[in-house]
């Protein structure tokens, strides 16, 4: 081939390139970064807030399912897309319960400024919570439990002022409760239990007027209960069993009238058990098992009408058991063992009830009418 035609077929395959390049340049960029616009994902085009959101799962998809299917495209309407839930032309709720997502959490959920639900539990995500997730202002319910999460909660989960539900349990989180979460003035339940969470329980939690659950078992919590905890008159369910509390047991968590359970059980808490706990009227089960606690039984707790279970065993409890825990006629069971020196049950007990299960030391009986205590 001779040098001009050389320079000849050069000179037309420059051109093309060029060419190439000015069909690229002058190509909309939108197209890429905006998937979903004039598509069958969001096909009317006066809702832009809509558009982004879609934009947003669009580019989050891939990292947060790993190797699981959603039905995301653009292709696909979004109302009728996996967990994606779209109320006034804005993505409300993404719910992708048990769905078998093996990826990670996005950051850029937090584009999803309307959401007021996220719901990622039973799956098999990996990674930390991100922070951004405290930009969601009007979310009320985050639900990330029965994961494989690690490191910290994030302090700024306690931005998310409109909060009700935190289901963070059982994880492999790290590492202490942020105070801050003590600013989620709408919470209702707290559930952080099954994690490896340490250090104390923040006395900033007491703020939470509308809490009606704070579960917080099974962590390695340690230090003392909170006394500001006793401020939550709206609690039904207080659950800080099988930590490291170490401490007396505040007797201001008889101040919470509305509590249907409390569950202190295999801690190392000390002293006696407060007389003020036969205030809560609505107790149906009393858990204190497998602590240090010392001295008397109170009588106060035969106050307790509702009460269905007493647990005290394996403590260092002494004295005769009071004669009004004989008033329980709702309790269902009753477990004393290990107890090495209390006295006999009172011959007004009901142990003879068919629907009693009594878990009691062998060598306890029934109480004469010279040795029972009123």
């Amino acid at each position: 081939m001779s040098s001009k035609r050389r320079i000849h077929k050069l000179g037309w395959m420059l051109a093309l390139m060029v060419l190439a390049l000015v069909v690229s340049a002058c190509a909309d960029p939108a197209a890429d970064a905006s998937p979903c616009t004039n598509s069958r994902a969001v096909p009317d085009p006066e809702a832009p807030g809509l558009v982004a959101d879609c934009n947003t799962l669009l580019a989050v998809k891939d990292t947060l399912r790993g190797s699981a299917s959603l039905n995301w495209s653009k292709t696909t309407p979004i109302d009728r897309w996996d967990g994606v839930t779209v109320s006034n032309s804005r993505v409300t709720q993404l719910d992708l319960y048990k769905e078998q997502l093996t990826g990670s959490i996005p950051k850029e959920l937090d584009n999803l400024s309307n959401l007021e639900k996220l719901s990622l539990g039973n799956n098999q995500l990996t990674g930390t919570i991100p922070k951004e997730l405290g930009n969601l202002s009007n979310l009320q319910e985050l639900s990330l439990h029965s994961n494989q999460l690690s490191g910290t909660i994030p302090k700024e989960l306690g931005n998310l002022s409109n909060l009700q539900v935190l289901s963070l349990r059982h994880n492999q989180l790290s590492g202490t409760i942020p105070k801050e979460l003590g600013n989620l003035s709408n919470l209702q339940g707290l559930h952080l239990f099954e994690n490896q969470l340490t250090g104390s329980i923040p006395k900033e939690l007491g703020s939470l007027s509308k809490l009606q659950r704070l579960f917080l078992f099974e962590n390695q919590l340690t230090g003392s209960i909170p006394k500001e905890l006793g401020n939550l008159s709206n609690l039904q369910r207080l659950a800080l069993p099988d930590n490291q509390l170490t401490g007396s047991i505040p007797k201001e968590l008889g101040n919470l009238s509305n509590l249907q359970e409390l569950a202190l059980y295999a801690n190392q808490l000390t002293g006696s058990i407060p007389e003020e706990l036969g205030n809560l009227s609505n107790l149906q089960y009393l858990h204190l098992d497998d602590n240090e606690l010392t001295g008397k039984i109170p009588a106060t707790l035969g106050n307790l009408s509702n009460l269905q279970g007493l647990y005290l065993s394996d403590n260092d409890l002494t004295g005769e058991i009071p004669a009004a825990l004989g008033n329980l006629s709702n309790l269902e069971q009753l477990s004393l063992y290990g107890n090495e020196s209390l006295g006999c049950l009172p011959n007004t007990f009901p142990v003879n009830r068919g629907d009693m299960i009594l878990n009691q030391d062998k060598g306890m009986s029934l109480c004469d009418a010279e040795t029972q205590v009123d």
